[in-house]
C-alpha cells in the first residue's frame, strides 16, 4: 500500500479527494535498486549503454514502457519518444538497458549530441490496465529522496577529450555575466596536458583582472571537466575564488565547454554559474 500521504493519481479516472486511508486506491511506481552507468560514448553509442536496475513497489504490474526526450526531466508528454517495452517476466525485477543507438532512432530525425543530458521515463502499466509514469505522478512525491523513485532517470552523451583546442569561441550563456551571449573569446590550452586555459574569458578583463589561471582539468576518456575548489582566479575589487563541485564537459569532439563553476566572491558563496562556450 502507497503511504497514507501519497496519492498517485491516474491519468484515465479523476478520484475524490480520500477521507480516510480505506479510500484511498492502490498505486505503483518503480525503485531504484542500482545505477550501473548513465554515460554514453557519443564515439560508440551502438556499444554505450544506460543500464539501471528497478524494482516494482505496489499493485501488480505488466509491464513497463521506456521513452526518451533531450533535456532535464519534464512532464510533458507530448515530447517523449518510445523506445521499447520491457514485460514483468522476473516478479517485478528489471534491469534496464538503453543503447545510444536507441535514443538515437527514437528522437530521430533531431540528432543526437554529446553535451546533451537525455531523460529516460519509465511508464508503468499495471495487471489491470492503469498506467502510472512521470506525467501524473505529483513530482513532490517523484523528488522525494527516501521513496528511491525511478519513474525518470538520466544518460548524458560524451566523447574523448582529445587537445589541443585552444581558439576563439562564441559565448553562449555566461551566468557570471563577464560577457554577453555571442560574444567572441578566447580559450587557451593549459600548461600541461589534458587542461584547458580560460583565464581570457573570466575574468573579462573590463571588469577585473587575472590572479591565478583559471584552469579546467578534463578527464580525456569522458570529456568531463573539473576546477579545484579555493583557487583565487578573479580580482574584481573583491577576490573571486571557486567552491567544491565546479564541474562539467569539455567535448573537443564538438567544441562545447559547459561548466557549471561555484563562485565565492567577497567571502559569500554565490553558488553555481554556467559557461557554455562554443568553438568557431
Amino acid at each position: 500500500m502507497l503511504a497514507t500521504g501519497m496519492v498517485l493519481l491516474n491519468s484515465c479516472e479523476k478520484l475524490d479527494v480520500p477521507q480516510d486511508v480505506n479510500t484511498m486506491g492502490k498505486g505503483s511506481y518503480l525503485t531504484l535498486e542500482k545505477t550501473t552507468n548513465l554515460i554514453l560514448d557519443y564515439s560508440n553509442l551502438s556499444g554505450s549503454t544506460a543500464a539501471i536496475d528497478v524494482a516494482q513497489f505496489g499493485a501488480d504490474q505488466e509491464k513497463i514502457t521506456i521513452y526518451v526526450a533531450p533535456g532535464t526531466p519534464n512532464q510533458d508528454k507530448t515530447k517523449w519518444k518510445k523506445i521499447k517495452e520491457i514485460p514483468n517476466d522476473n516478479n517485478g525485477l528489471y534491469s534496464l538497458a538503453v543503447t545510444g543507438t536507441e535514443i538515437a532512432t527514437a528522437i530521430a530525425p533531431m540528432a543526437i549530441e554529446p553535451g546533451n543530458q537525455y531523460t529516460l521515463y519509465n511508464e508503468v502499466t499495471l495487471t489491470d490496465g492503469r498506467i502510472f509514469d512521470y506525467a501524473n505522478t505529483a513530482t513532490t512525491f517523484s523528488g522525494i529522496s527516501a521513496y528511491r523513485m525511478a519513474l525518470a532517470w538520466s544518460a548524458t552523451v560524451i566523447c574523448p577529450y582529445v587537445g589541443p583546442i585552444a581558439g576563439n569561441y562564441t559565448v553562449v550563456q555566461d551566468d557570471w555575466v563577464d560577457w554577453s551571449p555571442g560574444t567572441i573569446v578566447q580559450v587557451l590550452d593549459g600548461a600541461v596536458a589534458n587542461t584547458v586555459n580560460i583565464s581570457k574569458v573570466w575574468p573579462n578583463p573590463a571588469y577585473g583582472t587575472v590572479v591565478n589561471p583559471l584552469t579546467i582539468t578534463v578527464n580525456p576518456a569522458t570529456g568531463a571537466g573539473t576546477i579545484p575548489s579555493g583557487l583565487v582566479w578573479g580580482d574584481y575589487g573583491s577576490l573571486a575564488s571557486t567552491g567544491a563541485g565546479s564541474s562539467g564537459f569539455v567535448f573537443s569532439c564538438t567544441g562545447l565547454i559547459n561548466m557549471s563553476i561555484r563562485i565565492v566572491y567577497g567571502g559569500s558563496d554565490f553558488g553555481s554559474y554556467k559557461l557554455i562556450l562554443k568553438k568557431n
